[in-house]
């Protein structure tokens, strides 16, 4: 029995290191893309502006070496970004990352998730990509874990203005209104964690539910004029 524990013990150390490689890979994604990858986009569009406006000469000159350097950085910022994104988009898009989650979770547990594509998929930002791709993940957790649902569907759709991911469960249900604040030991699967990714990039998060009538969560996210 100690033997057990002891590797028991040892398998969760391993799983919370690993989570928390994954989730600070993550935030050095967003925090790259948020910060240095914009901030040399708008250098870029302010080099290329004061090029047009400038007479031949060595200013001219100057100003395109300096709007190739920042080019060239960018696109060094960009790799840093897609090397540091999770796993589970490596190699794949994200309607293809998002259907491998649905076939690995109806595999691993007694539920058949169905996934749905609806629209023309669009290259999105990576924070768009791995915030969906994060909600969807938890609300599969939560069904898992808390539904007691036999299926759920799993929607992307790509709207006009617009990108949203639906999950939908057959399971219990419960009462929004009288739902328990947030647990800290929950890891990021809570609710209040899905509202503030989408929060953060604009969107929103949707909830309706009815106990015996399952859980039906929708997030919104708008979709970006220009995508890096």
């Amino acid at each position: 029995l100690i033997e057990e524990l002891t590797a028991a013990r040892a398998d969760l150390a391993e799983a919370q290191h690993t989570a928390g490689v994954l989730a600070e890979r993550e935030r050095l994604a967003h925090e790259i893309h948020d910060t240095l990858a914009q901030g040399l986009s708008s250098i870029l569009l302010l080099l290329r502006a004061a090029g047009r406006s400038l007479p031949e000469g060595n200013a001219a000159r100057y100003v395109e070496q300096a709007r190739q350097a920042a080019a060239d950085n960018l696109a060094e910022a960009r790799r840093f970004v897609a090397a540091l994104t999770p796993p589970s988009l490596d190699g794949t898009t994200l309607a293809g990352a998002l259907e491998q989650l649905c076939a690995t979770t109806s595999t691993r547990h007694p539920l058949t998730v169905r996934f749905h594509l609806t629209g023309d998929p669009a290259p999105l930002p990576t924070a768009h990509e791995v915030a969906l791709l994060r909600i969807a993940q938890a609300a599969l957790a939560n069904t898992v874990r808390h539904a007691g649902a036999t299926s759920a569907d799993l929607t992307l759709s790509y709207r006009g203005d617009e990108i949203a991911l639906d999950v939908v469960d057959d399971g219990a249900g419960f009462d929004p209104a009288g739902l328990a604040a947030p647990d800290p030991g929950e890891g990021g699967f809570g609710l209040a964690a899905m509202r503030a990714r989408t929060r953060a990039l604009g969107g929103s998060l949707t909830v309706e539910s009815a106990p015996g009538r399952g859980v039906a969560l929708s997030a919104r996210l708008p979709r970006p004029e220009e995508c890096p």
